[in-house]
């Protein structure tokens, strides 16, 4: 005990910012597959970042493993989902100006 009765103060240092990382992929895979289906530009840019996001936080170890592996998964299916809308749009788009 100090001598204002309180404990002495423990020293906290501040997280890495690493399960930033992982939070952020995780938000963007969740983001992008949202928007794949509504607007596959804006999916598709949102699981990119995601994508690399969860890469980097891999890598470095940081942040729940959990976490970024699903931030991974739904990124991959943004991107996927993304490119499969922008091609039926682009055939969809074709078809309708050839007749």
């Amino acid at each position: 005990m100090s001598t204002n009765g309180y404990p002495p103060a423990q020293n906290t240092t501040a997280a890495s910012g690493g399960n930033g990382l992982a939070v952020g992929s995780l938000v963007l895979g969740i983001v992008g597959v949202v928007f794949a289906f509504l607007f596959s530009i804006v999916g598709l840019i949102a699981g990119i970042v995601g994508l690399v996001l969860g890469i980097i936080a891999r890598r470095r170890a940081v942040g729940s493993r959990g976490m970024v592996l699903a931030g991974i998964v739904l990124s991959i299916i943004a991107i996927v989902i993304a490119v499969i809308f922008m091609i039926i749009g682009a055939v969809v788009a074709t078809q309708m100006l050839n007749s």
